[in-house]
């Protein structure tokens, strides 16, 4: 018995029989599936790049994998092409006009709900799809009218039903060619709408997103990505795209060294962790990768860079605060330089690809994601101890070395002084993490002992400061109403 039969045996039994004719799907669906979709009209471009992505990973090895993004400002348009397969001329109708009904469920594919392709429509005058199979003497061209899209969705409109809308903004055409072999698929959004900053045409916006976002290669500017690539592959990663944006390919945001606008601190990744995460059976489930550098600070979120990311298929799934749960503190994901890449496909996406289904799967990962958050808390913290310390230390030696340079005469308390400020700044010096920082800063403490060791105070009797007596005082007697006792005697010696 199919599915069909025992939905329809179900309904008999409850004694109301529900026909197909009885099922509408209204026109506000249209509305959900494009601007309610989504909370950036720059996703958009995601959504196309990863159908463009899905196209060329059919394709056989070294073949071209280029997707390209094109725009006229002129004309106010935008062309995301693609070298992949293409859509057979008979089949273009049945796949493009098949709505949240993706042939690629199912599969390996990136995408499978079927509804990616109209985003564009709440965002342009015409969306075009245009594509050409090998072997075909023509391109088909499959257009929707979002003017008249709009008018029609509008609550004076009388038409309702889904089926209706769309046959009447929809018109399909072909043009002959006599280049049989050549292959390919096209979105044309015209007339692109006019947003804040005009960010749909905005090709450096969208090139540092997409960067961020698209399934591209790491940058030549980043020596670690050869060993993070090898250990993604080795899990089964797929190979990235070539994504150009306006003329320029885009890589990842990820560098050697990064600037960071308004600091005279640069960003710099000096090694990688791996991590994998188990999924519920106990098999790989996610492969991760941790950039570590000074953890100076949090990083700008504007590096493209900053947080522990999810990644699907090589797609970003979320934001960079995405994991912000997973640390006891969130700050500290805001000083992470990470990703996640989920292996396991029972952690699934949601339709926006903003956070992922709300499953036990999706909780197992983020269970295991607890200790390695508790690594980098650790490392913050320890990094903000070193920092501190080493300023203490360097502020000791320049105290020391700038009474040193004065002409007048050491008197025997300030001696004792600036001895006891070096040895405390010893035992600071073991806070210092980064071992050239400590081995500098100890060496500059030892050579100005020596120096202190040779000076020869003024004459008088033997004297040591109160301050250090009441430090000594305070380490040594361990009862503190003997010790308090003593210190009041201690001052009035002093009176």
């Amino acid at each position: 018995m199919n599915q069909s039969s025992a939905l329809k045996d179900q309904a008999a039994k409850s004694g109301i029989e529900v026909a197909a004719h009885h099922v509408r799907v209204g026109k506000d669906v249209v509305e959900l599936l494009t601007s309610g979709m989504y909370v950036s009209p720059v996703s958009i471009f995601r959504e196309y790049v990863q159908n463009a992505a899905d196209s060329v990973d059919a394709l056989p090895d070294g073949a071209d994998r280029t997707v390209s993004i094109d725009f006229d400002h002129q004309a106010r348009s935008v062309t995301i092409r693609d070298s992949g397969a293409g859509i057979r001329a008979a089949d273009v109708l049945p796949v493009l006009l098949a709505i949240g009904g993706s042939a690629k469920r199912g599969t390996s594919a990136r995408g499978f709900r079927g509804v990616g392709r109209l985003s564009g429509l709440a965002y342009c005058r015409e969306l075009e799809f245009r594509t050409k199979a090998a072997g075909e003497s023509a391109v088909t061209s499959l257009k929707w009218d979002c003017r008249r899209l709009r008018e029609l969705l509008s609550q004076q409109s009388g038409v309702s039903g889904l089926q209706e809308i769309i046959s009447a903004v929809v018109s399909v055409s072909s043009q002959a060619t006599n280049d049989r072999a050549s292959h390919f698929f096209e979105v044309h959004l015209k007339e692109v709408s006019r947003l804040r900053n005009d960010m749909l045409l905005n090709e450096h916006l969208l090139s540092h997103y997409l960067s961020q976002v698209a399934p591209v290669p790491f940058s030549p500017e980043f020596s670690l990505a050869a060993a993070i690539q090898k250990r993604l592959s080795e899990h089964g990663a797929r190979r990235p795209i070539r994504l150009v944006v306006a003329g320029e390919q885009v890589f990842r945001p990820f560098r050697d060294v990064i600037d960071q606008a308004g600091s005279d601190k640069s960003l710099k990744i000096s090694d990688i962790e791996f991590f994998t995460i188990a999924d519920v059976d106990g098999e790989v489930g996610g492969v991760g990768w941790l950039g570590h550098h000074e953890y100076v600070r949090s990083i700008s979120s504007t590096l493209g860079v900053r947080g522990l990311r999810a990644r699907v298929g090589d797609l970003q799934v979320g934001e960079a605060n995405l994991f912000d749960e997973c640390f006891k503190e969130s700050r500290f994901n805001g000083w992470t330089v990470g990703e996640i890449h989920i292996l396991d496909r029972r952690v699934v996406p949601n339709a926006r690809r903003d956070n992922f289904e709300a499953n036990h799967h999706f909780a197992n990962l983020l269970v295991q994601l607890g200790p390695v958050a508790a690594r980098i808390a650790s490392r913050c913290r320890i990094s903000s101890v070193s920092r501190t310390a080493a300023q203490i230390v360097q502020n000791v030696i320049d105290e020391v070395e700038g009474r040193l340079k004065e002409k007048r005469r050491i008197d025997r308390s300030d001696l004792s002084k600036l001895k006891a400020s070096l040895l405390r700044a010893h035992g600071k010096s073991k806070h210092v993490d980064d071992e050239t920082t400590r081995g500098r800063l100890v060496a500059k403490l030892t050579k100005l002992q020596v120096k202190l060791s040779k000076v020869t105070p003024r004459r008088g009797p033997a004297v040591m400061a109160l301050s250090e007596a009441s430090r000594l005082v305070a380490k040594l007697v361990t009862n503190r109403a003997q010790a308090e006792k003593l210190l009041q005697e201690l001052r009035k010696l002093c009176d």
